[in-house]
């Protein structure tokens, strides 16, 4: 009868250690959902231009090689000259960093997913929209991993749909367009990889001549932003790097990437859309990549929990 009474007691130490220990547990909690806001934005477009450097591009003393942001695109929207990735300066870290709103210093085969949801599966939990509201379009294969989560409680779950394949820019545009067109999601995260593909090339003027071009396609996306109905007047763009290069001098120079010297973490940034203001240059305000995803859940009214990164306040009206 002792022993009896002693198992009972023990057993009931350890239930109230295990409910204390669940109570604690942190996991995350996948239950979202959109609260109103007053914000006309209803889409978001990411797009990623992959290794260009800040001194060919926003930083380029003539802005010889970003006509359209320099002309067009400057005056419809926000540019930031503070802008920066001050985590690992890689190709999957940037965009990791970017779609989760947290640094992570990632594989960057493409052999790894990210510890954290990115903001489309944030926003895929909440809405309990299908994948096909949300896209990734890339022009590197291996970045589709940003797809999905490694954390338990996200992984396979709230996936978006993912076109990513080893192609030219001009050809990722193309099926961009198509997915707009066509499907229409509500959120389309993409990456356009010429100008870091040349320079790992060390090829000068081809590295050049790939900033023109996807300048030059940032500017059709905006115009397919501003003409197709189910874009036009509710969709916010942001615009920026995944990382940029060493300066001249520095390592290898602008073959390579990954420190954190100036040349890798300073990156270019531009946003644009019905809730921001239009026609302004922030030269004082220092941002970062995981600044954008909270600014994203503020804009559609979602919660984005796990992020590090801050509201960048100053971009709205």
């Amino acid at each position: 009868m002792y022993k009896r009474k002693l198992y009972l007691f023990y057993s009931s130490i350890i239930l109230l250690i295990g409910l204390v220990i669940y109570g604690c547990d942190t996991h995350l909690d996948t239950t979202f959902q959109i609260t109103p806001t007053p914000y006309k934005t209803k889409n978001i477009v990411v797009v990623m231009i992959d290794g260009a450097r800040y001194s060919e591009t926003w930083g380029h003393p003539e802005k010889a090689y970003i006509p359209n942001q320099a002309s067009k695109l400057a005056t419809k929207g926000i540019i930031n000259q503070e802008f920066y990735n001050f985590g690992n300066t890689q190709t999957i870290s940037g965009h990791t960093a970017t779609i989760t709103g947290v640094y992570e210093l990632m594989n960057n085969n493409g052999l790894q997913y990210p510890s954290y949801p990115s903001f489309m599966q944030y926003w895929l939990a909440a809405t309990q929209n299908p994948p096909e509201k949300a896209w990734i379009i890339t022009a590197k294969e291996k970045l589709s991993v940003l797809a999905n989560s490694s954390n338990v409680d996200w992984r396979n779950s709230f996936l978006p749909l993912v076109d990513a394949l080893d192609r030219l820019d001009v050809d990722t545009y193309q099926r961009i367009k198509e997915v707009m067109t066509h499907e229409q999601p509500n959120l389309l995260f993409i990456n356009l990889s010429g100008p870091d593909l040349a320079g790992h090339q060390n090829n000068w003027e081809s590295y050049l001549q790939n900033i023109l071009i996807a300048d030059s396609l940032l500017n059709k996306i905006v115009t397919l932003v501003d003409s197709l109905p189910h874009y036009r007047n509710q969709t916010t763009l942001f615009m920026t790097n995944d990382h940029g290069r060493h300066l001249d001098g520095i390592a290898s120079g602008f073959k390579d990437h990954g420190d954190l010297c100036h040349g890798c973490t300073h990156i270019n940034f531009f946003a644009y859309g019905p809730d921001f203001h239009s026609n302004l240059i922030i030269r004082n305000q220092l941002r970062e990549q995981i600044d954008i995803v909270p600014t994203i859940g503020v804009l559609l009214g979602f919660k984005t929990k796990q992020t590090t990164g801050n509201v960048m306040t100053e971009l709205f009206k």
